[in-house]
């Protein structure tokens, strides 16, 4: 599946690099722009972002100290596109809940019931609908992230995913 407008360098080096160099045509997600109020404040935040390749596979997350997006140089030479851009979205979400100084890994929370969680995922499944992705793809999205079948179902009720049958 094509993702408009969206483009990645997927050779790049270990280490650490400007989000914006790495990824592009964000400007035009309407999820986004809900995410971030203006094509202006996400265009900044972006291009002052971050973002560190990591030599390990664990794919794409957002360093709760220091802000900065981190990829499995793995994940982002081999992701598919639809999913890499599903995860750009989602921690996109979370760098604008850290730029608000929210607690993004509150421990009193299981991961599928924390509120930054339950928000960054919302928003995901939003852009993958408008996307053209059916219940099914999402789901497999879904399966492909950290959680056991029993957090999966859990997950998809909360933020309205319905597989079919």
């Amino acid at each position: 599946m094509r993702v408009r407008g969206f483009r990645t360098r997927r050779q790049v080096q270990v280490g650490e690099h400007r989000f914006s160099d790495v990824f592009t045509g964000l400007d035009d997600s309407p999820t986004l722009l809900r995410v971030f109020g203006t094509k202006t404040s996400m265009s900044r935040i972006t291009r002052h972002l971050k973002l560190k390749v990591e030599g390990f596979d664990w794919g794409l997350w957002l360093d709760r100290d220091t802000g900065t997006v981190c990829i499995s140089r793995r994940y982002l030479e081999s992701a598919r596109l639809n999913f890499l851009y599903l995860d750009v979205v989602h921690v996109l979400v979370h760098v604008k809940q850290f730029l608000e100084g929210r607690e993004l890994y509150d421990q009193a929370f299981e991961y599928v019931d924390r509120p930054t969680e339950l928000e960054a995922y919302r928003y995901t499944i939003d852009e993958a609908r408008r996307m053209g992705m059916n219940e099914d793809e999402i789901l497999k999205y879904l399966r492909v992230d950290s959680v056991d079948d029993s957090e999966l179902g859990k997950l998809m009720e909360k933020i309205g995913v319905r597989a079919r049958r």
